[in-house]
């Protein structure tokens, strides 16, 4: 059984490579490294996610957390977008979580926080606006779940989580478990077979 990029400490040896990042108008440059998620290239449903979490959301003063950060480009890209508004990146991944802070100090970007912890299992003194999320398929259903049940304790009335989720990983399954948690959710977004689900508290 390998290693998987949710892993707390990955053993792989370490092969850091930079790549370039593209979101919206955007441009990152992020460094990534062996044991962590999509490290060739920004994952198709992070920047989908990303990408229409700013084509919708038009105020620029919010609190925002991402569950399952990795090593930041949507964190870091959504930060970049709205300099007046403060993200936090949660990650259980130490190797991806300490990418993440280098990432965000080669893109001079400072409005964003990053911490490494279990993203279904952590508390927040204040309540946020907003929380993203492309969660770890592979950890589970249950896993996938609980990423939902935290968001809904981290957000303040009337705020927002956004999931991205392929229909062939289970869409039709989160939407369901996002109406239950919610009381309602729609796919704001449907793109290259990824589906934008968005949740009002």
């Amino acid at each position: 059984m390998g290693e998987h990029y949710y892993t707390k400490q990955p053993s792989v040896s370490h092969e850091e490579k930079e790549i370039s990042a593209k979101i919206g108008n955007i441009t990152l440059k992020l460094t990534t490294d062996r044991g962590v998620f999509s490290k060739d290239k920004l994952d198709e449903g992070s920047k989908i996610l990303a990408e229409t979490f700013i084509d919708q959301v038009k105020e620029d003063d919010f609190k925002l957390i991402e569950l399952g950060s990795g090593y930041g480009p949507i964190a870091l890209g959504i930060a970049k977008a709205y300099p007046n508004s403060h993200v936090t990146g949660v990650e259980l991944n130490e190797r991806a979580f300490d990418l993440s802070l280098r990432n965000a100090k080669q893109n001079n970007i400072s409005n964003v926080t990053f911490i490494c912890d279990d993203a279904t299992n952590f508390e927040l003194s204040t309540a946020v606006q907003h929380v993203v999320t492309n969660p770890p398929i592979r950890a589970g259903k249950k896993v996938v779940h609980a990423f939902v049940d935290q968001a809904y304790q981290l957000l303040e009335e009337k705020g927002a989580l956004w999931v991205v989720i392929q229909k062939k990983q289970g869409a039709p399954s989160m939407r369901k478990h996002m109406e239950q948690i919610f009381g309602n959710v729609e796919r704001v977004n449907l793109q290259s077979g990824y589906w934008i689900l968005k949740s009002i508290k």
